[in-house]
């Protein structure tokens, strides 16, 4: 069903599925990552495999999942919202989006530099990211890429808790419909 604006009035099944799958395995993500904080990256601990395997799955999903909303337009946002407060869900949209691309992305570039193997979920060989022999000899940024990887895990899990935060707001402040765009079907209604 579309609203006035050209728009459904909630996201469809496909991108209710991978916003749920993807946010559950970023959940998981974040807990394994804390999880092996103390583990050193060169330890051959099952759990860095795991936490590669997933991070590449979840990489994937987000791909499908950002060429799915290109296609498929989103549902229109409350109307009596400010100028601002679009503004704000938009950049706020724009940037778990990007964080979801760049977070798997500098972790895979990580182990690249660091020329650790990924095999998914013990089974298939993923290829590493082909990096020039004087970025491997030098080891800088097998170096740094450790603390960037982290520092931008950090980050996302701020925006996340500021997503369930706006969600919360939308919910139990104004009451409006928003969150109801996002969460699957049940029953009669909602």
């Amino acid at each position: 069903m579309e609203t006035g604006t050209g728009r459904p009035e909630r996201y469809g099944l496909v991108a209710i599925i991978l916003h749920w799958v993807i946010a559950v395995l970023i959940l998981f993500m974040i807990g394994l990552g804390l999880y092996m904080d103390h583990v050193p990256l060169n330890d051959p601990t099952p759990l860095h495999q795991l936490h590669k395997s997933v991070g590449i799955v979840t990489m994937l999903l987000i791909v499908v999942r950002v060429l799915w909303r290109l296609t498929h337009r989103a549902p229109a946002l409350p109307q009596d919202l400010s100028a601002g407060q679009r503004v704000v869900a938009g950049g706020m949209e724009g940037l778990l989006y990007l964080y979801q691309i760049i977070l798997p992305v500098t972790g895979w570039l990580m182990v690249s530099a660091m020329a650790m193997p990924i095999v998914l979920f013990g089974l298939v060989s993923w290829p590493l990211i082909p990096l020039p022999q004087s970025v491997m000899d030098s080891g800088y940024l097998a170096e740094i890429m450790p603390d960037v990887h982290n520092w931008l895990a950090w980050t996302f899990g701020g925006f996340i808790v500021l997503h369930v935060l706006a969600a919360l707001y939308h919910r139990f402040i104004r009451k409006d419909q928003v969150v109801d765009r996002i969460l699957p079907r049940h029953g009669g209604g909602r």
